[in-house]
């Protein structure tokens, strides 16, 4: 038998939706920082293009006023800044892709409708109109194993939510 009857201030049944909403609103901040990184990324890499033009340019420019010593260590000098730079911009492109790939995967429904959270591997969220022997059957166990899992479960007081153990 299943208990559809949830108490409004059972705090059982907002904890599934208060993860839902938490683990939605990470995942919109991820992808809001993923966003803004991105945006500073190129414009770091535009940054980085200009600076090497500006090299040259500088280095044609100190050419005819400095001697030869002084436009190599300058020269170094930048060269170090540019390879700095690239470096940075690839460590900010791994953590872009990083926080992209977090949230761009799909927050896991059950079907209970109630927000309820993801089941865990070896794990199974109970919905509506579910019996132990339907949950055993989905998970490919039989009743006895889904009981023995499960021993201090009271089939006839399953509640939409519950999250029952299938391995």
């Amino acid at each position: 038998m299943e208990n559809d009857n949830i108490s409004p201030s059972s705090s059982e049944s907002k904890l599934p939706l208060i993860v839902g909403i938490l683990g939605f609103a990470l995942g919109a901040a991820g992808l809001v920082l993923g966003i803004k990184a991105k945006g500073a990324a190129e414009a770091a890499n535009l940054e980085a293009a200009g600076a090497k033009a500006s090299v040259a340019e500088l280095g044609a420019a100190i050419a005819g006023k400095a001697n030869a010593a002084d436009v190599q260590a300058l020269r170094a000098d930048l060269d170090k800044g540019l390879a700095d730079a690239g470096a940075n911009e690839k460590i900010l492109g791994e953590q872009i892709a990083a926080l992209q790939k977090v949230a761009s995967k799909p927050v896991a429904n059950t079907g209970a409708g109630k927000g309820a959270a993801a089941p865990g591997p070896g794990q199974h969220v109970v919905a509506k109109g579910e019996t132990l022997s339907s949950i055993a059957k989905k998970a490919g166990i039989s009743l006895k194993a889904l009981q023995e899992l499960n021993a201090g479960v009271d089939s006839n007081k399953l509640k939409i939510g519950q999250v029952l153990k299938t391995k």
